[in-house]
């Protein structure tokens, strides 16, 4: 038994010599020794990072601020523009050129818009022309009657509406027309159109109402025709002495 312990403790020198002298490994190849270096090795921990405070410039305090806004000097308004005047101008102007006519205010635009209507108005025109405004439907169905019978009977008649010469006030320019001879409408018709009656006159002499220069039947309440209709003999007489007249 002194014999082999003896053995046993040379052996374990002879290897713990032979160990000394090897590499890092024996009995694995380098690739498992790898591994198992890496699956038992602790892990380094990161370095820590420590913030570093940046200094901050403490805050003005307020009352300074409210002093140093107060010792500002206020910027002085600029000085109102003196008022143009165009008496100057208007001298210098008359002086080298009279023929020029210089006003004060703008011209107003009314003239220029009935001149841009006067066309419509002018094509509405007949001699003989019937006017209607607002009338129920009944009785502008007579007025049409009216209109078509003198048409038939003494040339050129046709029914127009007042109300768009009315709104654009070219009654002006409807009563200048050279065709127009003739106008016939309702009494109440005559006296709700404002601009027309502008134009009414009476001339007792000759027992004739006139529009400007131009000749005027008043028709009475359509709705008496309509109950009567023996009453249209005499509206038909009526319109046949003052055409004759024409």
């Amino acid at each position: 038994m002194g014999n082999n312990y003896s053995d046993t403790l040379n052996l374990v020198r002879d290897v713990r010599t032979y160990l000394a002298s090897c590499p890092d490994f024996l009995l694995a190849a380098q690739e498992d020794a790898d591994y198992f270096r890496k699956r038992y090795q602790k892990p380094v921990p990161p370095p820590q990072f420590v913030p570093v405070p940046v200094p901050v410039a403490p805050p003005a305090p307020l009352p300074e601020i409210k002093k140093a806004i107060e010792k500002e000097p206020e910027l002085p308004s600029p000085p109102e523009p003196p008022p143009i005047s165009l008496k100057s101008l208007k001298n210098l102007l008359s002086t080298i050129a009279p023929s020029l006519s210089i006003i004060d205010e703008i011209p107003n635009d009314a003239i220029a818009k009935k001149i841009k209507t006067r066309w419509k108005t002018k094509n509405q025109v007949a001699p003989i022309t019937v006017l209607h405004y607002q009338e129920l439907p009944e009785h502008k169905t007579l007025l049409e009657q009216i209109g078509k019978a003198l048409d038939v009977c003494f040339g050129p008649a046709k029914l127009v509406s007042a109300e768009s010469i009315e709104k654009e006030k070219q009654w002006e320019t409807f009563l200048a027309s050279s065709e127009l001879k003739l106008v016939i409408c309702c009494d109440y018709t005559l006296w709700q159109l404002e601009g027309l009656m502008q134009h009414y006159r009476e001339v007792p002499a000759q027992k004739t109402r006139m529009l400007k220069d131009k000749q005027l039947f008043l028709l009475p309440d359509l709705s008496l025709y309509l109950k009567d209709p023996l009453l249209k003999r005499s509206l038909w007489k009526g319109l046949l002495t003052i055409l004759a007249i024409r």
